[in-house]
């Protein structure tokens, strides 16, 4: 079977939601961290050869259109831009895929809309994010910030400086992870409304495959977060990556796109 690689743009209204599709096998719609960050860091090139992956640039990001101006990137609207990906695809089996931010995204999109969806992948991410986990967000965002943060280059910047200590080895696999940071981007309006979630009474609602994925040396979704996952998904199977921060598809990649071919296949 020939790999597929091509840009789909999927409506929702008036805007218009850019997917980039690579790879060959069963669909897998992955939703990227943030808000605010762009889709390409989570690039699998191993997952493309078992899977036909389709990355999301969210609403506000990349080459999407951004929410008319009083709009709130909230986790509503991310999840009905979801649903639109999902069934502009869903002539064939979807498995769902999100990391971090994403992972709020599709957990609250699969609790309510199980139908279309094959399996659900949570990958370095929880069921919650708290007070102190955006202050933290936000901190990192605007730290050393002589002036707020307004623009997509001073965002950038500031992601650029934090992601190394997201990393289990950054330093010792410099050489490897040094393009990745410096080609990531970050838009500032979709960052600034991370709002609070709690969704531990939902977990329940989840009756698709689950497998719970994450690095155990992850300092925001480590195995604490994964554990709290695994208790309230009904039948969730988890993986933990012991040489792995937040980016084990990166870290360890060959192990990563393993589980997901098992897990899928």
């Amino acid at each position: 079977m020939a790999r597929t690689e091509s840009r789909h743009v999927v409506r929702v209204g008036d805007l218009s939601l850019v997917c980039h599709v690579r790879g060959r096998g069963p669909r897998c719609v992955a939703h990227p961290a943030g808000p605010g960050m762009h889709w390409e860091y989570l690039r699998m090139p191993l997952a493309e050869r078992d899977h036909t992956m389709i990355y999301v640039e969210p609403a506000g990001t990349g080459a999407s259109g951004s929410l008319p101006g009083g709009a709130a990137y909230d986790l509503d609207t991310y999840v009905s831009h979801l649903d639109a990906v999902v069934r502009a695809f869903a002539d064939e089996p979807v498995f769902v895929l999100g990391h971090g931010h994403g992972g709020f995204i599709t957990q609250s999109y699969v609790a309510g809309r199980p139908d279309g969806v094959a399996g659900l992948i949570l990958y370095a991410t929880g069921p919650v994010a708290d007070a102190q986990m955006l202050a933290q967000a936000r901190w990192n965002l605007h730290r050393d910030a002589v002036e707020d943060v307004h623009d997509e280059e001073s965002a950038t910047r500031r992601l650029r400086g934090v992601l190394p200590s997201h990393f289990a080895h950054y330093r010792e696999r410099e050489a490897e992870f040094a393009p990745v940071v410096a080609a990531v981007r970050c838009w500032p309006r979709p960052a600034s409304d991370f709002a609070a979630v709690d969704l531990r009474g939902r977990l329940a609602s989840i009756t698709v495959p689950t497998l719970i994925l994450a690095g155990a040396r992850d300092v925001v979704f480590g195995p604490e977060a994964a554990a709290a996952l695994r208790a309230g998904v009904p039948g969730a199977r988890v993986a933990i990556f012991e040489d792995s921060g937040r980016f084990a598809h990166l870290e360890e990649p060959q192990r990563f796109a393993h589980l997901l071919r098992e897990f899928t296949g």
